[in-house]
This record gives structure tokens, C-alpha cells and sequence, in this order.
């Protein structure tokens, strides 16, 4: 179990806890308050001498003392597991920014590797395409000498539509400005791993 699954089961047994608590509590308040209206209905007639009242307050007076200490008793329970359920959830929040944290660190090494793959396809394709020049320079000369005329233009148009058409999504052809270092590097949110100075 992680500590996060250990801080979760925590906040939901104090959760139960706390409403068990406050439950007890207005259950004992409730009592209370019905024995005070009994306690007052009886505080005249054991005042003017009835000894039965008299002796029937004395009786409610103590079961009053009793569901007083009651309620102070699940009152001070409620306010303790409040605290700890404050503590557990803000442990809680605590463990999930940790989390967060060091999943954005192993994303980051993850697409930094990432970018050192493409600046390899990159070179790879850079040589492909350097290859087309000399190519079309002798086509063109073959072209010529056998009285054909048409392969006049350099294929840079041909590979720039071919490019835009694999990867339009990642071009903006309007606003595109020149890195002038590797992928990995100008990627703000890409850095290296761990150990790899």
C-alpha cells in the first residue's frame, strides 16, 4: 500500500469517526435538553418541600452530571478527530504534490530522451535530403542530353509540400522561427536524466 492509499483509508476512518462522534453529541444534547425540561418542571415543588420532587430532581440532577460529561466527552472527541482528519488532509495534499512532483520529473527525463530520438531522425532525414540536390543536378543533366527539358526547378518545393503534408500538425507555416539547438534543449519542459550530469 502507498502512502497516499494509506493517507486515504486514514481520512475516511476518521471521517466515520468524526460522524460518529457528532452524532453521540446531539443524541446526548438531545437528552440533556428533554431532562432540563423535566428538571425545571419538578425545581418548584422540591423547592416548596415535596420531598418526592425533591428526590426525583436529585435524581435527574445526577443523570444530568452524567450526559453533561457525555456530551464534553464526544464533544472533545469531535473537535479531536476534526484535527486529525485536518492533519490526515492536509497530508493528503502534501503526499499528492510530492507525487505530482516527481511524476513531472520522470515526464520531463522521459521527453527529453524523447527529443534526443527526434534530433537523431532529424540528422538521419537531413542527410536523405541533402542527397536530393546532386541527384536532381544530374538528372537534370541526363535530362538535357537527351533533349528532355522539364526538371528544370530544385526539389526544394517538392520536399517542403512532402514535409508539410507529414507533419502539418507540428508546422505553422506563418510563425515558425529557426531553433538553433537541439530539440532537448530548446524544450522548456524536457531535462535530462537523472545521472546524466
Amino acid at each position: 500500500m502507498t502512502t497516499i492509499e494509506g493517507t486515504f483509508e486514514e481520512i475516511e476512518r476518521l471521517e466515520v469517526q468524526h460522524e460518529e462522534a457528532l452524532v453521540q453529541l446531539r443524541e446526548t444534547e438531545h437528552e440533556l435538553e428533554e431532562l432540563n425540561d423535566r428538571r425545571i418542571e419538578l425545581a418548584p415543588a422540591a423547592f416548596t418541600g415535596d420531598k418526592v420532587a425533591d428526590k426525583n430532581l436529585m435524581i435527574l440532577e445526577g443523570e444530568a452530571g452524567r450526559l453533561a460529561r457525555r456530551a464534553r466527552l464526544a464533544r472533545n472527541t469531535a473537535k479531536e478527530l476534526e484535527r486529525r482528519l485536518m492533519g490526515a488532509r492536509k497530508r493528503r495534499t502534501e503526499e499528492r504534490g510530492r507525487f505530482a512532483r516527481e511524476r513531472f520529473e520522470e515526464l520531463a527525463a522521459e521527453r527529453y530522451e524523447l527529443g534526443i530520438e527526434a534530433e537523431e531522425i532529424i540528422s538521419v532525414l537531413l542527410r536523405a535530403l541533402e542527397r536530393y540536390e546532386p541527384i536532381h543536378s544530374e538528372q537534370v543533366a541526363c535530362a538535357r542530353a537527351f533533349g528532355e527539358g522539364s526538371l528544370k526547378n530544385p526539389p526544394h518545393a517538392l520536399i517542403r509540400a512532402w514535409l508539410v503534408s507529414r507533419l502539418g500538425e507540428y508546422l505553422s507555416a506563418s510563425s515558425i522561427e529557426p531553433l538553433d539547438r537541439p530539440l532537448p534543449e530548446a524544450d522548456g519542459f524536457a531535462a535530462k536524466p537523472r545521472g546524466e550530469g
